[in-house]
């Protein structure tokens, strides 16, 4: 029930629900015998009532939350579908001359903290999906668990001169690189772009302005066609505005 995404359908039980207690309490109130146990009805259905109450509060509470996301500037928004906005960037930025490729990694990572006065330290499984230059990414195994993953590894692939993006579950990773030029996207695991002058940039940015725009959320979006429309208006634009400058 928790989990339950609440339906147009369960609001017309609710409902139903609500017109069958109406119904009940009135005759109720005609009653002189036998209010005790119709007493006992009446509040299984309110607890039932109640019970679809919290869960409708939730699920109005979640999407209010999900379209103020979408309300939001840039630099407080955050992508839900981030796996679909790294496919639209790789589309971007690719072209006959240069081909950009995603890859996810798992590997050991470990969790060092305090609690009450002692360290401990725990293992857990660290995941990255990196977006970047493909020859960039071709000493990187995707198909199996890695023992470690080091910044030097990453620190690697931008100095290669290539753009790259990371988005993961280990900030040490993804946030805490020494490179100057860091953009982000989000707050809690964000997309973090460390840019330099390539394609990857131009595509961040035509992607950056088209949110800014339009807000962050492209659930529901296509792909192909939601390239196609960055493409058409602010690559262009972008690129217009580089030969004004």
């Amino acid at each position: 029930m928790m989990e339950h995404a609440i339906t147009e359908e369960d609001i017309r039980d609710f409902y139903d629900l609500y017109n069958e207690f109406i119904s009940l309490e009135r005759d109720y109130q005609h009653m002189i015998l036998g209010r005790k146990e119709v007493s006992q009805e009446l509040v299984k259905k309110l607890e039932l009532l109640e019970r679809m109450s919290r869960l409708i509060e939730r699920g109005i509470k979640t999407q209010k939350y999900h379209y103020e996301n979408s309300m939001k500037d840039v630099n407080n928004a955050k992508i839900e579908d981030y796996q679909k906005a790294l496919e639209v960037l790789k589309e971007l930025a690719s072209n006959e001359t240069v081909q950009y490729e995603i890859k996810t990694l798992t590997y050991i990572a470990f969790d060092s903290s305090e609690r009450h006065g002692y360290r401990t330290t725990e293992e857990y499984t660290g995941e990255i999906t990196i977006l970047a230059e493909k020859s960039s990414l071709k000493e990187f195994d995707s198909s199996k668990k890695l023992p470690s993953l080091t910044q030097k590894m990453l620190l690697d692939i931008y100095k290669q001169g290539f753009s790259m993006i990371l988005v993961g579950n280990d900030e040490y990773m993804t946030k805490r690189l020494n490179i100057p030029n860091k953009q982000s996207l989000g707050h809690y695991h964000p997309m973090v772009f460390y840019l330099q002058d390539d394609n990857l940039s131009t595509a961040v940015s035509s992607f950056m302005n088209f949110i800014e725009e339009n807000g962050p959320d492209i659930e529901g979006m296509e792909v192909g066609y939601l390239v196609q429309v960055i493409k058409s208006k602010y690559l262009r634009s972008k690129k217009l505005n580089k030969k004004l400058n």
